[in-house]
């Protein structure tokens, strides 16, 4: 039997590095954003939930035309682990029956339905509590938690995310190599690489 599997999609964060809203950043003819929400549809999840917080209205307009579950965090700017608590909440509040929860952001442009498959495959090959991409000889997003620690990620706190779960249940974690996982669009200079990248591949 296929799992009923979550997506907990991060769009909350002000970009304060890059200083311009990272979600809204056009890659490939679309936003990140936009981008994300398909590639995360694509998986058919059971539930797809996107967590805004800074910029809400822009971000909520730019897929109000995608049928997903859109959660305002109004304790965004406190981290990363603020808005996972509030997409982890209202899963369970409103999707009982989940048993795994995949957290992705928006701003790794590389990510794929591909990928996120794979996460998903690898545990219902394992049963383990976590599946995590490595990359950058780390852990990360994006990244399955079993529902055995659906409670853990809902207490979470501070700007690490889910890292410390991983470190904490790294004997119960499978990890799928991405390599590219490690560009993420954090600053105008990534963001120019990117697109100069993209330029070339086209050409």
């Amino acid at each position: 039997m296929p799992t009923r599997n979550g997506i907990i999609l991060l769009a909350a964060g002000s970009s304060r590095r890059l200083g311009r809203p990272k979600q809204l950043l056009s890659y490939q003819g679309n936003t990140l954003i936009r981008r994300s929400v398909q590639v995360a549809e694509r998986t058919n999840p059971a539930a797809l939930v996107v967590v805004v917080g800074a910029i809400a209205e822009l971000v909520t307009k730019e897929i109000s035309e995608q049928k997903i579950d859109i959660v305002f965090n109004p304790h965004f700017q406190e981290g990363i682990a603020s808005s996972i608590r509030c997409g982890v909440d209202f899963i369970l509040t409103n999707y009982e029956e989940i048993e795994n929860i995949i957290i992705m952001v928006c701003d790794q442009p590389y990510v794929n339905e591909t990928h996120i498959r794979k996460l998903i495959n690898e545990q219902q090959r394992t049963k383990v509590k976590i599946v995590a991409s490595s990359y950058a000889r780390q852990l990360g997003v994006p990244a399955l938690f079993n529902n055995v620690l659906f409670k853990e990620l809902s207490c979470l706190k501070g700007d690490t995310g889910a890292k410390g779960l991983i470190q904490k249940y790294w004997k119960e974690t499978m990890a799928i190599s991405f390599p590219l996982g490690e560009i993420d669009v954090d600053t105008e200079e990534v963001y120019s690489n990117l697109i100069i990248a993209t330029n070339d591949k086209q050409q």
